[in-house]
């Protein structure tokens, strides 16, 4: 065994931190993943929710810029898109002052959410419809057991419909936040 290969395979993945990791800014090296106290404060789930929404932003990047084919990363796309709505669904549920717990199906979380306009609801419906027990995506599923709708969605037509109903969400949960009366935040994104 080299000596490369023995250091993958039994050296730590995470270490104390050094001065690599302290960085001059975000485009720097070496880039790195952080687990620490001060990340755990940050991650909330509007935190969070950006994350997963951003890694599928990368993904269509990759597919737009050629360097990925589509067809290979579908699932994980759709699945990261899903699983940030879900979230921000949390996050506005808990801006509203509920508490969604554990629920990871759409349609219910809809019910408990404030201030979704018809157009927003139907989006997200529409991603409940390619899982609704937010398992396909992640583990698939017995043959022919497919959930959902059939059908193809343009990657850009995609993204651009992601941006708009993300745009969407963090507006109200701000709003939510800073205790704008929602029937003023329905108003405007109606």
């Amino acid at each position: 065994m080299s000596d490369d290969a023995d250091h993958l395979r039994h050296t730590p993945l995470f270490t104390e931190m050094d001065d690599r990791a302290a960085r001059f800014d975000e485009w720097s090296y070496p880039k790195g993943i952080l687990r620490d106290g001060m990340v755990a404060l940050v991650e909330n789930k509007r935190g969070l929710a950006d994350q997963y929404f951003n890694a599928a932003e990368a993904i269509v990047k990759l597919v737009n810029d050629n360097h990925v084919a589509d067809y290979t990363v579908s699932s994980p796309i759709l699945y990261l898109y899903r699983h940030s709505f879900e979230l921000y669904l949390k996050s506005l549920i808990e801006a509203h002052g509920g508490k969604p717990g554990r629920e990871h199906d759409l349609a219910k979380l809809i019910v408990m959410a404030p201030c979704l306009p018809d157009w927003s609801q139907n989006r997200i419906l529409e991603l409940h419809a390619v899982d609704p027990r937010s398992t396909y995506l992640r583990y698939g599923g017995e043959k022919g057991q497919f959930p959902g709708p059939e059908g193809w969605a343009e990657m850009d037509f995609l993204r651009d419909a992601m941006r708009a109903l993300r745009d969407h969400f963090v507006d109200l949960i701000e709003r939510l936040r800073l205790n704008v009366p929602a029937s003023v935040a329905r108003g405007k994104n109606s």
